[in-house]
């Protein structure tokens, strides 16, 4: 191409043909150079691109976990072992985790403070308590009142006979929780001064050791520790004035709840279905809770004979009007330091 161009600059003095011939020379060289552009136009028009990927691959969701504190024996023991929480929230992208077991309320209601866990359920003195000190948590449902699966147990050669016999005995109970409760209230209704009976605080897992070694003189204290004592120690059950009727209550952390409010709620509705299930078929809840438990028979036995019945429930008047009362009595009474307004203490509706 080079060598063309010097060729038509060195010829133009030449002849007339010889200029017209390099007029058709240099058309054709200009034809010849603008294909050579447009080919190289086309080609860098035709050239192949990088195709970016147009498909988007969405990561999966994380589940809902809810973690659930839970007390031996409990209903929530025995679902967890049916396994019906995590067949039925598995589809739904809900995980449960379980945090225990406790022997009592007391612990669950220190993980649920903790946030180690978003909800458990237990005895009423003891979740009230809690709010007083202060618990970020609210009461979502409760479990009907049971006067027959408490009591206070003395050895059987034991020179107590009488409730008034306790007078200047050692009594065990659980700090703030529902046989502190009982004994108070007794002895309130005997008009005998608490200072006249020495109270000892133990967990009831504690209990048991203590008041079999005699350290203590009675206890005071819930099923199957009752059928426990009776069965194994032949305790007896000293007869009580009167009954004190205790409600079990489903208490949630309040963030947790803000937090996964559905899903919560899907676990308390199928909480409630399962207590339904085993009020319904109560061989069968007798087998799950002799399993969960790893207790004797007999025990199991005697303690299903005072069984209260089972149920997840929504609080009514009746129930808030006797929290409200326990409340008040256990602020006046020294147990707790701050007044509880159970009504403000109730989680939101939805």
């Amino acid at each position: 191409m080079e060598q063309l161009k010097r060729w038509l600059s060195s010829s133009k003095k030449g002849s007339g043909k010889t200029i017209a011939y390099l007029l058709i020379a240099q058309s054709c060289l200009s034809l010849l150079l603008s294909g050579c552009n447009s080919t190289n136009t086309n080609a860098a028009s035709n050239s192949i691109k990088p195709v970016s990927d147009q498909s988007q691959t969405t990561a999966p969701q994380k589940p809902t976990v809810v973690k659930i504190g839970y007390i031996k024996g409990s209903l929530s023991a025995i679902v967890k072992d049916r396994g019906t929480l995590e067949r039925e929230l598995s589809p739904k992208n809900i995980k449960i985790e379980w945090v225990g077991t406790f022997p009592s309320f007391a612990p669950v209601l220190e993980t649920i403070n903790a946030r180690s866990s978003d909800l458990g359920a237990g005895g009423d003195i003891a979740g009230l308590s809690a709010l007083s000190g202060g618990i970020d948590a609210c009461i979502i449902a409760y479990r009907p009142a049971n006067k027959n699966s408490e009591g206070i147990v003395v050895h059987a050669d034991s020179p107590i006979r009488t409730f008034d016999d306790l007078v200047g005995k050692k009594v065990i109970v659980n700090r703030g929780g529902i046989s502190e409760h009982l004994l108070l209230k007794l002895l309130e209704k005997k008009k005998i001064s608490k200072e006249q009976v020495k109270r000892v605080y133990m967990k009831p897992d504690e209990a048991l050791a203590a008041w079999a070694s005699r350290h203590v003189d009675a206890w005071a204290v819930w099923d199957p520790w009752v059928a426990t004592a009776e069965l194994k120690y032949k305790a007896r059950q000293i007869p009580l004035p009167d009954t004190v009727p205790h409600y079990s209550l489903y208490m949630v952390h309040k963030d947790a709840l803000k937090e996964k409010s559905t899903a919560i709620r899907e676990v308390i509705a199928i909480l409630a279905r399962e207590a339904e299930w085993l009020n319904q078929n109560p061989q069968e809840a007798q087998k799950l809770y002799q399993k969960v438990t790893e207790l004797p028979s007999d025990v199991v036995t005697q303690t299903f004979k005072r069984r209260p019945v089972d149920g997840v429930l929504s609080l009514d008047e009746k129930v808030i009007n006797d929290l409200q009362d326990a409340a008040n009595w256990i602020q006046e009474q020294g147990i707790v330091e701050k007044k509880v307004d159970v009504r403000s203490s109730l989680c939101p509706q939805s």
